[in-house]
Parts: C-alpha cells; structure tokens; sequence
C-alpha cells in the first residue's frame, strides 16, 4: 500500500492503471485500488457500503459504486465512515481505509494544522472514559450509575458505552495509528517518555501505601499547592508522551459530594483532566484532578508539553486530605493496564 504521502500529492498509479485524485475518488475505482494492494478485502465493501447507507441518509441522491463518485471533499460524510458505529463489526483494515480516505480530503491547510479535523473525529469523553473501564471496575460503575442526580446520569453515561466502545475500540484505534503516520503528525515532536512532574514538585507514596491505593493507577503528591476556597492548584502536569488529546475537559462543577456534584469534567470523580493517546506507542496516558487544563481535544501535543495545573477538581478529590496530588493511568490499547508498582518503577526512571 503506498504511503499517504504519495496518496494525498495527486493523482498516483495503484495496481492496474486505477488512478486516484485527491480531489474525488470514484467509488468503482476505490475497490479496485484497494484490490491492487490488499485483495478483495472487507475495507472496500465496508467503505463503499457505509457511503451508500450514508449517501441516503443525508439525502445525496442514489449511491451506485458502479456509477457515484465518493465525495471525498464531504469530511462529515467521511467522518461519519469513522465513527465507533460505523467502525463496529468491521475490520480493522476498514478502518485504515477509511482513515486514508479522511486524510486525503483534507485541505492543504488541515494537513498543516489538523487540530480543528481532528477534533470532528473523536467520540464524546465517555467513550474514552468507557474504554478505561476494567472488568473488575464494573459493579462500582453501575453503582455509581443508580446515583441520582448529575452524578448518576454520568455514570449512566458512560456505562450505556461500554459495550459500543468495547466493540469499535480496536478499529478507532487502528484509524488514529493510520492518521498519525499517514499525517506525520508526530513529525519533529519529543516522542518521550519524560516526567509528568518535576521532581521538586512531587513525592512517590511508599510501596506500602501502595497496597492499600489503587491497584491500576498512581497518585503523584504535590510538595505545595496553593488554596482558593476549596479549590487547589498545584505544579505544571507534563505529558509523558507524545499523543493526540482524544478527551479532555476543565468544567469541572461540584463538591466532595456525589449530590452535589453539578456536571463537566471527564467524570464527576476523575474532574478536569485529559486523555492522551500515543498511537506509535498503542497507549493511553489519563491525567486526573487537574485544576485548568492548556491543550484541547484533537491538539497533538509532544512529550515534556505543559496540560496544565495539577488541581483537586472531582469528587474524590475535593474531600479533605485527599486532594494534593495528580492520578494517572496507562492503558495498553492490547486491554493491559499498568499496575501502581509498574507506574511508580516507570515514573521514577524518568529524568
């Protein structure tokens, strides 16, 4: 398969004589190029299947792949062909395609700053939210989710997307690596690791606290913060890899209650924070508790780049002696999660 570089700089042979523009694609000729390369795969029928369905529903007129010509330049119609609904059941060969087929859509200037497109793409925060969620997390998740109130209806949220997550994460995720390598995006940036906090700035808890802390996660403690009210402020969180923020939210509204928490935030307990994806590493990095937050959703950002302050925002966090500090995570795209030793070991090393 030729590389996106070649496929978005104009018109290039693939296979037999099937010339592609970067301005349209006919949809006969796509399932040919894709035979050129990869056989009769599932990623021609899928991509020129979703744009017959799409094409209808969006009252474009009939869809033939026989006769159409795929509007390439329609990136909510190709954006649409990359939504987890879309993505689910299909494999994740569909999903490459598809993400080429974004790609080769783009503006000049989107290649350029792509943070805008980027952003069009990502599900809402509760599929990621739901794409962290272990096994063993599931019965607090669906308590939390009979809560009343904001609170409950959150949860509600993001348990309703387990299973849509569960079953489109592998595609999306095989659509993200393609964009990061087909766009370059990680062209010139700190790939990383570097440490999320300066070591002046934070304290590991002992082994033993550990035992009895999260079994999946670390708490990084601040060695100061400053106090307005309830709210805390703490030291620059950095990003420990370079990646595309998939989620990310500073609305953060509530108290150390569940009843009184009002909304926003990635979760009314994780409050205000991020959530990076590095696909070259096939890795989720979360940043919890964070009191404001710089980079947005779809904002590529490279290792050692500022997020933001670490903060107390989310119910947990609020509470009295428990705020100080920032909560990470790091989830493996293959479903594995680090344990709190392996993250303690891992952020120890990092100088």
């Amino acid at each position: 398969m030729p590389t996106i570089r070649k496929y978005l700089a104009g018109p290039v042979l693939i296979g037999a004589a099937v010339i592609l523009s970067a301005l349209t694609i006919a949809a006969s000729a796509l399932p040919r190029a894709l035979e050129g390369s990869i056989g009769k795969s599932e990623a021609a029928a899928a991509i020129t299947g979703f744009m017959k369905d799409a094409a209808a529903r969006r009252d474009l007129g009939p869809f033939s792949p026989h006769e159409a010509v795929l509007p390439t330049q329609d990136l909510g119609l190709l954006a649409e062909a990359l939504s987890p609904d879309a993505l689910a059941g299909n494999a994740a060969t569909a999903a490459r395609e598809r993400a080429l087929a974004w790609a080769s859509a783009l503006s000049e200037r989107q290649k350029a700053t792509p943070t805008k497109a980027l952003a069009a793409l990502m599900p809402p925060p509760s599929w990621f939210q739901a794409r962290l969620i272990m096994p063993r997390d599931e019965p607090t998740l669906r308590g939390d989710a009979l809560t009343g109130g904001a609170y409950g209806l959150a949860y509600k949220d993001i348990l309703t997307s387990l299973a849509p997550t569960r079953a489109s994460a592998p595609q999306f995720e095989a659509a993200l690596a393609e964009l990061w390598e087909a766009l370059e995006l990680g062209k010139g940036l700190k790939l990383g690791p570097q440490p999320p906090l300066a070591r002046k700035d934070r304290w590991l808890p002992t082994d033993r606290a550990l035992s009895s802390s999260h079994r999946y996660a670390l708490d990084l403690f601040f060695t100061k913060v400053t106090r307005n009210g309830a709210a805390e402020k703490g030291p620059v969180v950095r990003s420990i890899a370079a990646g595309i923020v998939v989620a990310a939210a500073d609305d953060w509204e509530g108290t150390d209650r569940p009843s009184q928490y009002r909304g926003g935030g990635l979760s009314p307990k994780a409050g205000n924070g991020l959530i990076i994806y590095a696909p070259h590493e096939g890795r989720y990095y979360a940043y919890f508790h964070l009191h404001d937050l710089k980079p947005g959703i779809g904002e590529v950002v490279e290792a050692g780049q500022a997020l933001g302050h670490g903060g107390n925002s989310g119910v947990n966090a609020r509470k009295k002696g428990h705020g100080e500090h920032l909560h990470i995570e790091i989830h493996e795209s293959s479903g594995k999660v680090w344990t709190s030793q392996e993250l303690k070991a891992f952020i120890a090393g990092l100088r």
